[in-house]
Parts: C-alpha cells; structure tokens; sequence
C-alpha cells in the first residue's frame, strides 16, 4: 500500500478528479451533500462532476448514495437537483432515509483507490470550511470501505424520493 495522502481544502477538486479520471471498473460514493453547479468554471467541484458523468459514459459502473432530508428542506433540494443530473448521466444514485443519516464522505474507486474525510462536494466545503481528508490505495481502508458500502447499497431503497430537475 502506497503511504496516505493528505488532501486539505480546495485539494479536494484535484484529488477527486484525479481519482475519477482514474476509475476503470467502478465508482463508489457515500456523500452527505453534493451540489450540482451549472456552468462553474474549471478548477471547481463542478470539474469532478463532469469526471464522473464522463466515466459513466464510457462504461465505469458509478453509484452513489446521497443523504436525503425530510421533503423541502435545502439538502433535499441540493441533493435531488444532484440526484436527477447524474442519473440522467447513467449513474445509479440511491437516497438515503431521513431517520439514519448518511453524513460520510468517501470515495472507492475500483476496489483499491479511496478518499475519506471531512469535505462534502461543495463550493463552501472546498473554498470557505477547515476540511481535511486522505486519500490513499488498497489495505484494510479499501476492503472495509466496499464492504460497508455495499451493505449502505442493499440497505437503502433505490428512489425513496422524486430527483429534482
């Protein structure tokens, strides 16, 4: 295993582009807010969402597990408009309920590459907040990652809520 990588800040931006520029076979995502930006400019959360509606599109299988508050609530908006912009990209985005919250934020990519930590995928998160997170491949973090993933993955219903155009 290659030594962690810390990824402080707007780090973010280029280590998860990086990360899913990469990805071969799958993308995996557990994310508590995730926006959707139309038209940001380069060098901003809006890259790594066009990373990863680019590696759908050439077949990786990418799925993603957003945090889904109670109907009208911001996050709900945030997430349904992200929800209903990647599945028309081709990826599978589940929802998580309202009683367990889904705060984490981690990345699998292929089975070996991930990025965990504190940074949602937001303008505020990677520009304004104190986040912090590590990047890294393979060993045990990989391995418990996909595990837990795909026990959050059966366990959360597959559209609980309309996505928001």
């Amino acid at each position: 295993m290659n030594e962690p990588k810390l990824v402080i800040g707007k780090e973010l931006v280029r280590a998860a582009y990086e990360l899913v520029g990469g990805a071969e076979r799958e993308v995996a995502v557990v994310m508590f807010e995730w926006a959707w930006y139309e038209g940001q400019r380069a060098g901003t959360v809006q890259d790594v969402n066009r990373a990863l509606c680019a590696v759908a599109g050439r077949g990786v299988r990418v799925r993603v597990l957003l945090h889904n508050e109670a109907g009208g609530r911001p996050l709900a908006r945030i997430n349904g408009k992200t929800r209903g912009r990647m599945e028309r990209a081709g990826i599978e985005v589940r929802m998580g309920g309202t009683v367990r919250v889904h705060h984490a934020k981690c990345w699998l990519v292929d089975g070996e590459k991930w990025l965990v930590g504190s940074h949602n995928m937001s303008t505020r998160a990677t520009t304004t907040n104190a986040e912090c997170s590590v990047a890294g491949v393979g060993g045990e973090v990989a391995r418990g990652l996909a595990a837990w993933f795909e026990e959050l993955w059966r366990t959360v219903p597959g559209a609980p809520v309309e996505a928001v155009a």
